[in-house]
């Protein structure tokens, strides 16, 4: 199974009297690009471990991404904020496909849209906070979405990990390592071009 994301976030200051959800759109507003690594690891409703995933990313405002997935296969996400690729480098395919609105209300919002939208696509609580770390739970005012949970967690100013659970209980965990915030990122990273000799399949929607 291949499980297929691109999506982070970050953080300011949090305010002691700012509700939930200012306080996560204040955060996630400081933040222009994010760059690092990811450990993924999917589990079934009972714990059991289905799927572990390694790889780099980068993300900017304008819902421009590059998720890089380098084990156990290698996979690429790209956007440009007007198109998406995801190019499965062993089966030698690409899928193109633009950018939609149901894509700007998937976590890829938090990292790559504006942060004023977030409270129009989730409803937001505190779930923890011990000292620097806190994390925010989310969830989507839209059923009709990949989950039915989010949970994002800061360290100070940088993300830590995020959690997604969908309607079968499955749990989607992200480890976020070397995380740097607001590096000057080229406009080339979020371009693709599709290798030649590859599979191309383009989709409307």
């Amino acid at each position: 199974m291949k499980l297929q994301l691109g999506l982070l976030l970050v953080v300011a200051p949090a305010l002691v009297f700012a509700g939930p959800t200012e306080d996560l759109v204040k955060r996630l507003a400081v933040v222009q690009t994010l760059s690092g690594s990811f450990q993924q690891v999917v589990l079934d409703q009972g714990g059991t471990r289905l799927q572990e995933a390694s790889g780099d990313m980068q993300m900017a405002r304008g819902n421009r991404f590059r998720w890089h997935t380098l084990q156990p296969f290698e996979q690429l996400a790209v956007s440009d904020g007007h198109t998406v690729w995801i190019y499965d480098v062993d089966l030698e395919q690409v899928v193109e496909k633009p950018l939609t609105p149901d894509t700007a209300s998937t976590p890829a919002l938090l990292f790559g849209g504006d942060p004023g939208q977030v409270s129009e696509a989730f409803m937001v609580e505190e779930g923890a906070r011990d000292g620097k770390m806190v994390t925010y739970r989310l969830a989507p005012r839209n059923d009709d979405t990949m989950f039915v949970e989010l949970e994002v967690t800061f360290v100070g100013k940088m993300p830590h990990s995020m959690r997604l659970e969908d309607a079968l209980g499955q749990q989607t965990s992200l480890d976020f390592q070397d995380a740097r915030i607001n590096e000057p990122l080229d406009n080339s990273v979020f371009d693709f071009t599709p290798p030649d000799g590859v599979d191309v399949i383009r989709q409307s929607e």
